[in-house]
C-alpha cells in the first residue's frame, strides 16, 4: 500500500541522523502507527530534546498520507499546497533564487513565516544523490533559529509528487522555531545555510559538496497570542496554561515547566483542543521549549472566535523497557528494546480561554 510505500522511503533517508539524535525508543514505529490508525494515542511528551526531527515530523507525514494531490509548478510548491493555508490562501511567497557550486544547485523556491514558524522549501540538483541536515537560519541583526527540523523526499520515492524538474536529486523543506525572536515586524530579513552531502554512499561518511548561501525577506503572518495563566488540578497533579499561539500553520500551547519528578517519570499527557465552533483537535507533537513544556496542534484555526477548550484527559505512564539488546551500528552502538506495559491515570484538567 502506499502508506508502505512511504515508510521505507522515509525510513531510508533519515535513518542515519535519526539515530544519531537518540530518539525515543520504538518512535517509528509509534509514528507510523499514529498515521495507519493502530494506535489512536498521542505519546510525544519528551521528544523534542531527543531529535531535531521530531514535533514537526509527524505533522507533516499526516498531511501526505491520504492527502490530495493539487496542481502545481514544482515538487516544492505542490508540497506547500499540502499545508492548508498556508499554499491554498497564498500565504507563501515564491523565492525562486539559487545559487550553483561544484555543479551542483541548490534553488531556494518558497517561504513562509508566522509567529510559530518559518518554513523554507528549496530542492537540490546535480549528478549523484544529496544530503542536507545542517541548515542554519539567522536574521541579519544575528538572532539564530532553533532547528532546522528537517522533511526531505527523493524522486520516485511516492506518488504524491510528480513535479520533478530534470536533474533534481532532492526537495527539503525546513522548519525553523521562530518563538526565540525578538523584535519580529511584518517582515523577516534572513540568511540561510545549506552545506550539502554528497549522499552517493549512506555508510561512509558523506563529503560536503558545497555550502550554500542565500540572503532573502518574508512577509510574517500575524497570528494571535492568548495569554491564559489557568491552573487545573486534579488526582495529585496540577498544570498551569501559560500561553496559546495560534497561526496558519499550527497552535501552539506552552505549560509552566512541570515539576522535576513529573518529568524524569516520562508521563505523557494525552491532550484534545476544542475549538470555538465545537472542532475537536488531536495533539499532534511536542516536547520541552527550555523548560517549558510545549504541545502542537495542526490546522489554521487563526477564524476562530470565542471560547476555547483545552483538556487533559488522562496522563500515560509508558512501561520501562524489556528485552533490551545493544545493536552495533556505523555511527555507534544503538540499544533496542520493546516497552513494557504501560499505565493511565484519568483526570480530566481543562482548561478555558477566549480570543475576540
Amino acid at each position: 500500500m502506499y502508506e508502505e510505500r512511504l515508510e521505507k522511503e522515509l525510513r531510508d533517508y533519515f535513518w542515519a541522523e535519526a539515530t544519531a539524535q537518540e530518539p525515543d525508543f520504538n518512535w517509528w514505529d509509534k509514528t507510523i502507527s499514529n498515521v495507519t490508525g493502530q494506535n489512536k494515542r498521542n505519546r510525544w511528551f519528551g521528544l523534542i530534546p531527543k531529535t531535531r526531527l521530531a514535533w514537526v515530523f509527524l505533522p507533516l507525514l499526516l498531511l501526505f498520507v491520504g492527502g490530495t494531490v493539487y496542481a502545481a509548478n514544482t515538487v516544492i510548491g505542490e508540497f506547500f499546497q499540502k499545508l492548508g493555508s498556508v499554499g491554498e490562501n497564498g500565504l507563501s511567497q515564491e523565492m525562486d533564487i539559487s545559487q550553483t557550486i561544484n555543479g551542483v544547485t541548490v534553488r531556494l523556491q518558497r517561504a513562509y513565516a508566522d509567529n510559530n514558524v518559518v518554513l523554507l522549501g528549496y530542492t537540490v540538483s546535480g549528478p549523484v544523490d544529496y544530503l542536507t541536515h545542517s541548515d542554519k537560519l539567522t536574521t541579519t541583526d544575528g538572532q539564530s533559529f532553533p532547528g532546522p527540523l528537517v522533511m526531505g523526499f527523493k524522486p520516485g520515492s511516492t506518488e504524491v509528487f510528480g513535479n520533478w524538474a530534470p536533474a533534481e536529486r532532492l526537495a527539503v523543506v525546513d522548519t525553523f522555531d521562530t518563538s526565540s525572536l525578538t523584535g519580529v515586524s511584518s517582515e523577516l530579513n534572513l540568511n540561510l545555510m545549506v552545506p550539502v552531502q554528497d549522499w552517493t554512499n549512506p555508510e561512509m561518511n558523506a563529503p560536503v559538496v558545497g555550502v550554500f548561501t542565500f540572503s532573502f525577506s518574508v512577509p510574517v503572518h500575524p497570528g494571535t497570542d492568548v495569554n491564559v495563566n489557568q491552573t487545573a488540578a486534579a488526582k495529585g497533579f496540577s498544570f498551569t496554561l501559560r500561553n496559546v499561539e495560534i497561526s496558519h500553520y499550527q497552535t501552539k500551547v506552552i505549560f509552566q515547566p512541570f515539576t522535576q519528578d513529573f518529568q524524569d517519570s516520562r508521563i505523557n499527557p494525552i491532550i484534545t483542543l476544542t475549538t470555538p465552533s465545537g472542532k475537536s483537535v488531536p495533539i499532534n507533537a511536542g516536547g520541552l521549549r527550555g523548560d517549558s513544556p510545549v504541545y502542537y496542534f495542526m490546522g489554521d484555526f487563526t477564524g476562530e472566535h470565542g471560547e476555547w477548550t483545552l483538556t487533559i484527559s488522562e496522563l500515560d505512564y509508558p512501561g520501562d523497557m524489556t528485552e533490551t539488546t545493544i545493536v552495533p551500528e556505523s555511527g555507534g552502538n544503538v540499544i533496542e528494546g520493546k516497552a513494557g506495559p504501560s499505565s493511565r491515570l484519568s483526570g480530566p484538567w481543562v482548561f478555558h480561554f477566549k480570543t475576540p
